[in-house]
């Protein structure tokens, strides 16, 4: 009988909302995340992708403490990261977007990394430092430069030292490659992925397909705020379940026009259903059902949310 890992991180049922105000008196609820379900193991990187205003960035920040979801609960190593004190800070971490207003450009690379170190009262701090500039293949030289002078690669590799800094269990990347030239995206890439074989798990958050292909173990795919499905990532793109993904991987480039498969979705006004499938009103293999409810299965280790399995 094969034993079953125990997950990193578990998240379980969470919803998110937020609250527009429409006129005086009257507040619209937005549903961000509704009802996600995952899990991180360790050592793995997770993509999450999705279109622009899925959720992807507002999970992330969930996962951080950032916003408190109204329902579910998401568990580090067994442990309620609500309840979890600073603890939490020193085994989950964050790489952001644009490393040009994520470092301060006051302070010397050396500050910068060394402040979360601060912050935990570690001791060996600057030989801390250098160790984490040594594993993002930075000089140790860039200790006393500020951000400024440096490119927008060596920047992102900055932001990288100081989250690995207090060695922590799980990143969550926040499209860290997006703001990057194509040859610097290749080399972030392989960072995160050796950072990965020394143990670090990431949630790997991106609109880049072909990114998330080239790093991920698993992949997730969410829309609207509705987790999709989730599978491994040979299997995902080879053989994707959910119409949405289908839709999705029909954007990416094929070395031949016969290759091109059928976009499984129609071109209509974005609404969303208040119940059942996000994806109702644009989907071509809807069913009546999916207006109302939906279903989650698990198909070989592939969770899928869908009325078609």
């Amino acid at each position: 009988m094969k034993e079953e890992k125990t997950p990193l991180l578990s998240v379980k049922g969470v919803t998110k909302v937020f609250h527009n105000r429409r006129g005086i008196f009257k507040k619209e609820e937005i549903y961000a995340l509704k009802d996600i379900n995952l899990e991180i193991y360790e050592g793995e990187i997770l993509g999450l992708v999705g279109e622009s205003g899925s959720g992807k960035t507002t999970l992330g920040r969930t996962i951080l403490r950032l916003y408190h979801p109204e329902r579910g609960e998401i568990y580090l190593k067994g442990k309620d990261i609500f309840s979890m004190g600073k603890e939490f800070c020193k085994r989950v971490s964050v790489i952001f977007q644009d490393p040009r207003t994520s470092l301060n450009p006051r302070m010397t690379i050396k500050e910068i990394i060394e402040e979360p170190l601060k912050i935990h009262g570690y001791d060996r701090r600057e030989e801390r430092v250098k160790e984490a500039l040594e594993m993002v293949k930075l000089p140790i030289s860039f200790m006393n430069k500020k951000p400024e002078e440096l490119s927008g690669g060596q920047r992102q590799r900055v932001a990288i030292a100081r989250a690995i800094v207090l060695q922590p269990d799980l990143i969550i990347a926040d499209e860290p490659t997006s703001s990057l030239d194509v040859a610097t995206q290749i080399e972030i890439i392989n960072l995160i992925k050796s950072l990965k074989e020394k143990g670090i798990s990431f949630l790997f958050i991106t609109h880049d397909l072909r990114t998330v292909r080239n790093i991920s173990d698993r992949i997730a795919v969410l829309y609207h705020g509705t987790i999709m499905e989730i599978g491994r990532t040979n299997e995902i793109f080879e053989n994707p379940l959910h119409p949405y993904t289908k839709y999705l991987l029909s954007s990416l480039p094929v070395s031949h026009p016969s290759k091109r498969g059928e976009v499984e979705s129609v071109e209509v006004e974005d609404r969303i259903p208040e119940k059942g499938c996000p994806f109702y009103y644009k989907c071509l293999l809807k069913v009546e059902e999916c207006s109302k409810t939906v279903r989650r299965k698990n198909i070989n280790g592939r969770y899928v949310v869908c009325n078609l399995y």
